[in-house]
């Protein structure tokens, strides 16, 4: 049988380890805690520090920059300016193309281009029936039987009365790779006593009796606007413009001098500009020329003779020789 003080040990031993039992359950209940709430804490840091990175990223973004860090940048240190030295240029940029020096690339006229207007449509016509697309047919066949023994091939858009588009006018000038395209017109103007003489290459315009014209004559362009841009640049930068310009000038001035004999009224309107479509679609120097007045009587009375369309004729086949022989003398010059 246990003694007393056996049972007193036994007893003592089982309280201390239910106290040290208790003692580490308090402990790791606390430690569980502890980790919970670091755990807890933790994870608030992680989501804090994603919800202020974000929102930075998206107001970078936003002001169309990158996203600033959270970290502070040490400033920029302070660049000196360094003075600016004009850059050196010959000239300044040119608003268009320079024209091309004669005597660089010799040009020749080897083929020539006239375009009776109108056809099938009658065009202008005179209170005696005369209509414009007769004149212009019976002038450009006259005129090719003048150039014949030229140096250069003739060709005529239409040699009876047909219709033509614009287009089609301006294909077959391209297509015969024409080095000039004349065509010829006869104007109607208010009042009936103008008698005018008015020739024109491509450009822009702001005068209201070109613009007008050129609408008439244009109304069957076939052009879209799509075509636009290229319409616009054709009109402004062409290339061509000044060797036009020059042959435009040289038959005005043959065909003016010529006519004031027998038409001492005729008002010279001079070279201008204005935006026909035969002139803004065709390759080659072009030029179109108003010879008359249909709304003018006397003008009228004048075109029904032969002898005066002969001499328009002849002033016109003068005009384009000289023009060629300007171009040769150019080209002898260049070599």
């Amino acid at each position: 049988m246990p003694s007393i003080g056996d049972t007193k040990a036994r007893l003592l031993r089982g309280v201390v380890e239910e106290n040290i039992n208790v003692v580490q359950g308090v402990r790791l209940k606390r430690i569980g805690r502890r980790a919970t709430r670091v755990k807890v804490w933790l994870w608030v840091a992680i989501i804090g520090l994603a919800v202020g990175y974000l929102s930075v990223a998206t107001q970078g973004v936003s002001r169309g920059g990158p996203p600033t860090s959270a970290v502070a940048r040490a400033p920029a240190p302070a660049i000196n300016p360094i003075a600016s030295e004009p850059v050196p240029e010959t000239e300044a940029p040119l608003a268009h193309p320079r024209p091309i020096d004669r005597n660089a690339i010799p040009l020749r006229v080897k083929t020539v281009v006239i375009d009776p207007g109108h056809g099938g449509d009658p065009g202008a016509i005179a209170e005696s029936g005369l209509a414009e697309k007769d004149i212009t047919l019976d002038i450009a066949l006259r005129l090719r039987r003048l150039l014949q023994e030229a140096p250069f091939e003739v060709l005529l858009t239409r040699d009876t009365d047909r219709r033509l588009s614009l287009d089609q006018r301006v294909q077959f000038a391209n297509e015969n790779k024409a080095d000039l395209f004349l065509s010829i017109h006869v104007n109607s103007m208010e009042p009936h006593t103008i008698r005018a003489l008015e020739t024109y290459y491509v450009g822009p315009t702001n005068d209201l009796h070109a613009l007008n014209l050129a609408s008439r004559e244009n109304q069957e362009s076939g052009y879209s606007l799509s075509d636009y841009k290229q319409i616009l640049e054709k009109i402004y930068v062409d290339a061509r413009r000044d060797e036009s310009h020059t042959a435009a000038r040289t038959l005005h001035s043959e065909l003016f001098h010529t006519l004031k004999v027998d038409n001492p009224e005729l008002e010279n309107r001079g070279v201008r500009t204005a935006p026909f479509v035969v002139l803004i679609g065709t390759q080659m120097p072009a030029v179109l020329m108003e010879i008359a007045c249909l709304s003018n009587p006397e003008e009228v009375e004048l075109l029904t003779t032969e002898q005066y369309r002969e001499n328009i004729a002849l002033a016109l086949a003068q005009g384009i020789r000289r023009y060629a022989s300007s171009l040769t003398v150019a080209a002898r010059k260049g070599s």
